[in-house]
């Protein structure tokens, strides 16, 4: 499993969720953040859709803000932070059952 992406700390200045944003794209991040997971801020990585903030990827802040209010309405987060989302992600992975390609293999004969 890889490591989850670190998250931007504000929102950029373009941010489809911004109400001077990007907003032509929001409902298809909305999908996205609801079906898929937190989707990658456009001003980070290798190939930026607007000027550069991060050499490396980041998740989108205000899609993450999002997830923090749904999660926490739904009673699965006790209060919209980062804080108790990553609680939440800690508790989620220590109770997963092992998949079996990630025990290490008996190599003994």
């Amino acid at each position: 499993m890889k490591p989850p992406l670190p998250v931007m700390t504000k929102m950029c200045p373009t941010c489809p969720f911004r109400t001077n944003g990007w907003t032509d794209v929001r409902d298809l991040l909305i999908q996205r953040l609801l079906n898929e997971g937190t989707p990658v801020c456009h001003s980070t990585g290798p190939r930026p859709l607007s000027k550069r903030i991060h050499r490396k990827q980041h998740a989108c802040r205000g899609a993450r803000n999002m997830q923090l209010e749904l999660f926490y309405a739904l009673g699965v987060l006790p209060e919209p932070t980062d804080a108790a989302w990553s609680h939440k992600a800690n508790q989620l992975n220590e109770s997963a059952p092992q998949s079996i390609h990630s025990k290490k293999r008996d190599t003994r004969r």
